[in-house]
């Protein structure tokens, strides 16, 4: 039996007003294809970065940086690995459930779990479906603070709520935190609320703010009620839009410091781009390497420069890999 309780407070629901309509801003906002790459391609790196380091990895922003721009083929350490599996797991968020019109499932969050873990799952797979039915419902069986009810759930409180309740409920063996961030980011790519892939609210738990975070998350596992809870995953939500909104208008993003060159295609990798325009199209290494006269080193390059700027998805594992166009 689940034991989920809260109200929408006021503040809580001036939060989500103001973060519906910085929403509608940035959806509307033009913006330069190149700057939509940069500021997606940043918040995908502040999304791994922030989420492995309140977790517990060690690794510092440059090696991070690196190990997610270079085509590398030797060995790497666990810590590497997990930046890489991180990487992997929003890449099948992104494919899978942007606008998806498919409700959770258990299986779901368990194959998310497998990219980046071999964790199990500590509960029998039907509580873990028994919570994401529950979530899903349609209102969930929550009041206002007027003593109303909810008519329909706000995806960030949706969000919120199973990102803390993986933690309180212990699903997972390993990597809960982590799993806990990309569930929530599931169900924000899900009904929309990704900003147009610019949103890392984990960013906003970062150094100067990791005590006051640790203490809300601590306080919420605790107690009942998670209105507090609430209140605070839409504060940092709502902080980090405004910065998205600021980002968007100044045309800038800091870009990690990256030299320009790492965003240039040459004719080779745009003809490839060009290639998958049509649907259901997919292409391997060898295919390129063929079509292209160019070794299997080059042809590796060229595709992971195109996955690692988010233009393409890889599926599979080994020599069985292909590509497709996002």
């Amino acid at each position: 039996m689940l034991n989920i309780s809260y109200t929408i407070s006021p503040r809580l629901n001036e939060y989500l007003h103001q973060i519906d309509s910085l929403r509608k801003q940035i959806l509307l906002t033009p913006i330069s294809p190149m700057e939509e790459l940069k500021l997606r391609w940043e918040a995908t790196f502040n999304r791994i970065y922030y989420s492995l380091k309140l977790a517990g990895n060690s690794l510092d922003r440059r090696e991070m940086l690196r190990i997610l721009t270079e085509n590398t083929h030797k060995k790497i350490d666990s810590s590497l690995e997990a930046v890489i599996k991180y990487k992997a797991a929003q890449d099948y968020i992104f494919q899978n459930w942007l606008g998806s019109q498919h409700s959770v499932d258990a299986q779901a969050l368990i194959d998310l779990h497998k990219i980046i873990g071999d964790g199990k799952v500590r509960i029998p797979k039907a509580g873990l479906q028994y919570l994401l039915d529950y979530l899903q419902a349609r209102p969930l069986t929550s009041e206002r603070s007027d003593g109303g009810r909810a008519k329909s759930e706000n995806p960030i409180i949706r969000a919120a709520i199973i990102n803390i309740e993986i933690e309180k409920m212990q699903l997972f063996s390993e990597h809960v935190l982590e799993i806990a961030n990309l569930s929530s980011l599931l169900f924000l790519y899900k009904y929309g609320y990704d900003m147009r892939g610019f949103l890392a609210y984990e960013a906003e738990w970062d150094e100067e703010n990791e005590d006051e975070y640790r203490e809300n998350r601590r306080r919420a596992v605790e107690t009942t009620s998670l209105t507090l809870w609430l209140e605070y995953f839409a504060s940092s939500m709502l902080k980090q839009i405004e910065r998205i909104r600021q980002s968007i208008e100044k045309s800038k993003s800091s870009v990690l410091g990256l030299r320009e060159s790492f965003w240039k295609l040459n004719e080779r990798q745009k003809s490839i781009l060009s290639l998958l325009d049509q649907p259901q199209i997919t292409i391997t290494n060898r295919q390129v390497q063929k079509r292209y006269k160019i070794s299997q080193i080059t042809a590796s390059r060229d595709l992971a420069k195109l996955e690692s700027l988010g233009f393409l998805f890889s599926h599979g594992k080994g020599r069985s890999v292909y590509y497709t166009k996002i």
